[in-house]
């Protein structure tokens, strides 16, 4: 793969791994706020949630189009985000930051499905 899409693909990587440490750290103080029934704290990390959520949709949608930018690179990157081994030693830290981003936005998952029913009792989105 191109040393330069792989750069720009890790940067991504990267950013979203951040980003997701961001969100889980805001949903565990939201967690916390929930269970003392701190509507006050709750609605704030409600809101502060959200800035790292949007970047996280902005930096998605960037690794996308880097994606789609070259059919051919664009089909060995999707394959390393979604798992595949690295083939080179070039591709390893680029296939390492996607498992874990993978294993952090699963996390973050688990505890927004706890959340979300926590929060809206009978209408939680998970339901």
């Amino acid at each position: 793969m191109e040393h330069n899409c792989m750069v720009n693909a890790l940067a991504l990587l990267k950013r979203i791994g951040n980003l997701l440490n961001e969100v889980q750290d805001a949903s565990q103080e939201l967690a916390g706020a929930a269970e003392r029934n701190d509507q006050v704290s709750v609605e704030m990390l409600v809101a502060m949630r959200r800035e790292p959520i949007e970047k996280l949709t902005e930096a998605d949608r960037a690794l996308r189009e880097l994606v789609a930018s070259d059919p051919e690179k664009g089909a060995r990157l999707a394959e390393l985000l979604n798992g595949a081994p690295a083939g080179e030693p070039a591709e390893q830290a680029l296939a390492e930051q996607a498992a874990v981003n993978r294993r952090r936005l699963a996390r973050v998952q688990e505890l927004d499905r706890a959340l979300n029913q926590k929060l809206t009792r009978g209408k939680s989105v998970y339901q």
